[in-house]
C-alpha cells in the first residue's frame, strides 16, 4: 500500500477568507514554525479512557518506532461524544508514573491542564485512537477526541485525531487488526507532521480495522484526502429505559454512519466505507459565510 497522501486540492478553494482575531494568526504563526523532522515532545490523550485497546498498543508503538518523546494525559473514565467540553473542576490529576496522568476531566480539559500546567513543552497534540469512527458532520462535531485535538490547535499546536473505525461489531476485531492500525495511522501521522500545510489547524484520521469495506470485500486501502460529509448526521441518540418513570438512557442507534443513503462523493464516510484511510484538514472554528 503507497503510504503517499494522494493531492489535496488548494486550500483556498475549500475554505473562504475571513477577518481572524490576532492571537488566532500568532496560534497559526507558531504551529506553522517547525521544521524539525520529528516533534519536540508530544501530548497523547483519547477519549476511552486508560482501558482503550487501540491506546495501549498506540502508545508503544509511537514511543518505541517513531521514537517520538510522549506525555501521556487521559481522561481517567470513558468520556466520549463530548465534544470539546471543558470540566470547571475542582479536576483531580493523578500521576500513574513518568510521564502519564489520569485526569477527572474530559480530554479537552485533559488537553488544556497538560499544556499549561504539565508538559507545557510538548508542540504536537495527537487524539485517539478512538474505538470507533469519527466521521459525518454529526461525529466530527460531537466527538471527545476531535474536541481533544481541537484544544490543542487552540492552543497554537499542531493536532491530529485518530479513530478506528470497525464494521464487524463491538470487540470483534483481532490484535492483528489494530497492529496494522496503528501503523497506517503512525505513518500518517508522522507524514502530517512533516509534511504540515499552511493554514491547517488539525487533521481528522480514520483508519478502518480488518482491511475490509463495510460489505465484507477484502481492501488493500488508498490514504485519500477527504472533506467531512456536510450530508451525514444523526438522528436518535436515547432510547426510553424499560420500566422506568419516563427516563430515557443512551441508546446512539442513529449514529450508524455506514448505512442508508449514499454519502458525499469525496467525503470521509464514502472513504471509510469503501475500507480506505480519510485524512480530514480542519479549521479550529466556525467560519462565516461572507
Amino acid at each position: 500500500m503507497s503510504q503517499q497522501l494522494q493531492t489535496l486540492q488548494s486550500q483556498t478553494e475549500q475554505h473562504s477568507p475571513s477577518l481572524r482575531h490576532r492571537s488566532q494568526v500568532q496560534c497559526n504563526a507558531s504551529r506553522e514554525a517547525s521544521h524539525s523532522p520529528r516533534p519536540a515532545r508530544v501530548l497523547l490523550t483519547n477519549d476511552d479512557g486508560p482501558h482503550s485497546p487501540f491506546f495501549q498498543a498506540w502508545v508503544p508503538y509511537v514511543k518505541n518506532v517513531l521514537g517520538w518523546d510522549c506525555f501521556v494525559c487521559l481522561p481517567a473514565d470513558a468520556q466520549s461524544f463530548v465534544s470539546k467540553s471543558i470540566g470547571k473542576g475542582p479536576i483531580q490529576v493523578t500521576d500513574v508514573d513518568a510521564g502519564t496522568v489520569h485526569i477527572g476531566g474530559p480530554p479537552a480539559t485533559c488537553v488544556n491542564i497538560g499544556l499549561y500546567h504539565l508538559a507545557p513543552e510538548c508542540d504536537f497534540v495527537v487524539a485517539g485512537p478512538n474505538v470507533g469512527h469519527n466521521v459525518g458532520r454529526g461525529s466530527v462535531l460531537s466527538s471527545g477526541t476531535i474536541g481533544a485535538a481541537m484544544e490543542g490547535a487552540i492552543a497554537g499546536r499542531r493536532a491530529v485525531a485518530i479513530s478506528f473505525p470497525f464494521f464487524t461489531g463491538w470487540n470483534n476485531w483481532t490484535q492483528d487488526d489494530i497492529n496494522k492500525a496503528v501503523k497506517i495511522a503512525a505513518d500518517v501521522t508522522q507524514q502530517l507532521w512533516q509534511e504540515w500545510q499552511a493554514g491547517i489547524d488539525l487533521y481528522n484520521v480514520n483508519v478502518p480495522l480488518g482491511g475490509k469495506s463495510v460489505a465484507g470485500a477484502p481492501v488493500d486501502p488508498a490514504i485519500l484526502r477527504t472533506t467531512v460529509d456536510a450530508e451525514s448526521s444523526y438522528t436518535s441518540l436515547y432510547a426510553p429505559e424499560a420500566d422506568s418513570d419516563g427516563s430515557y438512557v443512551w441508546g446512539p442507534t442513529g449514529l450508524k454512519v455506514f448505512e442508508g443513503a449514499e454519502p458525499v462523493e469525496g467525503g470521509d464516510v464514502a472513504a471509510i466505507r469503501a475500507g480506505n484511510v480519510s485524512v480530514t484538514a480542519l479549521k479550529a472554528g466556525f467560519l462565516s459565510q461572507t
